[in-house]
């Protein structure tokens, strides 16, 4: 039979559970040292109190989850158009890398184009544009203090919310 004494020491010693004490002396027939050394050998193989399978499955979700943003990333692309067509079709993610690589050359261009009146969406596979200009209004105007975009009156209709299907693409459009 094991004693409250005997878990006490053992806990004492090795910082362990209640639970864990418990059963390492159930099954050491209530023998404390042959318990320590038990648990200081399975201590090794449960390292922050993960053991391997669970690392494992945790580890193949994380690898899984990244993997399906890169997918997700070359579905959709930045679309770079004036009023006569589109000037540039990219990935997203070949953007993204090139606003990481390059900087100080990507970000100017960018805005320069939106200063110049290019329209910058990003478009998604299933029918739906979010329009980047409107919240950029309502941002800027926020920040200087009137809200002269609010629900959408006295803006120009080109910066509302439009949910037109375009070749089964969603737009997130700065323009």
């Amino acid at each position: 039979m094991i004693t409250l004494e005997q878990v006490d020491q053992l806990r004492k010693r090795t910082n362990c559970s209640y639970e864990e004490a418990k059963v390492l002396l159930e099954k050491h027939n209530g023998n404390v040292l042959d318990a320590i050394v038990e648990f200081e050998k399975s201590k090794g193989k449960r390292s922050f109190g993960y053991d391997d399978k669970s690392w494992k499955k945790q580890s193949g979700d994380f690898f899984k989850s990244i993997w399906e943003m890169i997918q997700k990333g070359f579905e959709n692309n930045v679309v770079i158009e004036d009023r006569n067509g589109i000037l540039i079709n990219l990935p997203v993610n070949i953007m993204i890398l090139l606003i990481i690589i390059i900087p100080p050359v990507t970000i100017p261009i960018l805005l320069l184009l939106m200063v110049l009146g290019y329209k910058i969406s990003i478009r998604k596979q299933k029918g739906e544009e979010i329009d980047l200009t409107s919240m950029m209004h309502d941002m800027a105007g926020k920040f200087k203090g009137n809200n002269h975009c609010e629900h959408h009156n006295g803006c120009s209709d080109e910066s509302v919310v439009s949910e037109e299907d375009n070749d089964d693409y969603n737009h997130l459009t700065i323009e």
